[in-house]
């Protein structure tokens, strides 16, 4: 799904960029972000994100300073600040959060997000989801996933629901009807802290 369409995990917004610009920016308020950095997070370009944070600071939803030519970005003094990062992290916090809590297990090879949250995020329309279903190709502790589902779950308010999956299993595309399932469906992929930059992908049809 392109970033300048508007999102189905929260279509009130203007499009998926924005929301992942704002959810970046609002999920932790104090750190300070280069234009660079958003566009990256958001998948936006250049331009439009110094167009995006023109508009939020207008709205003070957040606010910037120079420092020599970089302009850092931080969370702003609306009062509807709250409010907003709230539906922003419920929305659209899963990829920041399991990428964050998961990727850092040690054992863990590949990461994605699959089911219905991943075929709202690329577009595919449908019910909202009620989980976040977490695909893991590696070998690590099962109890430290757990205790990551867990935290998860509380960070975004909704059950996170991990699948731990050996790298032959991955590399067999045409095995098990679950492993067929994945490779037709929207799949997001995430970074694995220590292994790879990956992009957020789909990797299928409709769900």
């Amino acid at each position: 799904m392109k970033s300048t369409v508007a999102p189905l995990l929260l279509p009130v917004l203007r499009s998926r960029g924005q929301a992942e610009m704002l959810c970046a920016i609002l999920s932790n308020p104090k750190r300070e972000w280069t234009l660079a950095e958003l566009a990256k997070v958001s998948g936006q370009s250049l331009p439009t994100v110094q167009r995006e944070v023109q508009r939020a600071e207008m709205a003070e939803l957040v606010k910037s300073r120079r420092v020599g030519r970089s302009r850092l970005v931080s969370g702003g003094v609306s009062p509807l600040q709250h409010h907003l990062a709230q539906l922003l992290m419920m929305s659209f916090g899963p990829r920041q959060v399991i990428a964050k809590e998961f990727g850092a297990l040690s054992g863990v090879e590949k990461l994605f997000i699959f089911g219905s949250w991943a075929a709202r995020f690329e577009g595919d329309r449908g019910f909202p989801p009620n989980d976040i279903d977490v695909l893991i190709i590696g070998n690590p502790d099962v109890g430290a996933v757990a205790e990551v589902s867990q935290k998860s779950s509380k960070m975004l308010s909704i059950d996170v629901n991990p699948t731990i999956e050996s790298h032959t299993w991955w590399a067999n595309k045409s095995g098990t009807g679950f492993r067929k399932q994945i490779a037709s469906r929207p799949l997001v992929e995430l970074e694995v802290r220590g292994v790879s930059n990956v992009e957020t992908k789909s990797s299928g049809s409709n769900k």
